[in-house]
């Protein structure tokens, strides 16, 4: 199955960048000449999306202008809203997108096409099964690991601590996750995927290799070098 629609979480506030003397918005931050949501614009493109939907901070309207006028050929929606926590805007986003499957991802994490293209296939339409890219590559501060069976892929844990990989800020999601409302205030994206998981999700890990969250400058010589 090929998705059609997508959404980008793009809200944050570039707070590592700005403390390293770098202003610029962090979506328009570039990697190898091309602007962070420009990479992730271009890679769903390049697999066939048709619609995305993308939330930007109220802080970053240039975000909105430039991907308008870089990627005219995709049907863009935007939310220009300062969120509270990055499982808001999820949520946002999500519901905005509608039925069926979605492709979610983080604006700073950044691969190359063909890894990406395997997030776009995996999954059935209807099917109630949660995605999640996952790399061995760890260069985030503080990472949520994942524990998977070798074999089947599927993930039996969620955790902060230890796993035998990590989320790569790829989601590949049925539209019924974001219409469910949690017991409890949750804190983060991490906090709302972990408690998908208590509730009995099926998870399944989608091995990608090479995958960079671009949290700080030194992530962006990092990622330059294996970007193809």
């Amino acid at each position: 199955m090929t998705i059609r629609s997508a959404g980008i979480i793009a809200a944050g506030d570039g707070t590592r960048f700005k403390k390293a003397g770098i202003q610029t918005h962090k979506p328009l931050i570039p990697v190898r000449g091309m602007p962070l949501i420009g990479h992730a614009l271009r890679n769903l493109e390049d697999c066939g999306i048709q619609r995305v939907v993308i939330i930007f901070n109220e802080s970053e309207n240039e975000c909105v202008d430039w991907a308008r006028q870089n990627f005219q050929r995709l049907q863009l929606e935007f939310i220009v809203k300062s969120t509270r926590s990055s499982y808001e805007s999820f949520v946002l986003v999500g519901k905005k997108c509608g039925e069926g499957r979605h492709l979610m991802m983080t604006s700073d994490s950044i691969c190359e096409a063909e890894e990406f293209r395997k997030m776009v296939s995996c999954g059935e339409e209807g099917s109630q099964d949660i995605y999640l890219g996952v790399t061995q590559t760890v260069f985030d501060e503080k990472p949520l690991w994942v524990t998977m069976e070798p074999k089947s892929n599927q993930i039996t844990r969620l955790s902060g601590e230890s796993g035998n990989c990590v989320t790569a800020g790829f989601y590949n999601v049925p539209s019924e996750i974001f219409s469910l409302t949690p017991e409890t205030e949750i804190a983060s994206l991490r906090f709302f995927l972990s408690w998908l998981k208590e509730k009995n999700f099926s998870m399944v890990a989608v091995p990608m290799q090479n995958v960079f969250d671009v949290d700080d400058p030194k992530d962006i010589e990092m990622a330059e070098k294996i970007l193809k």
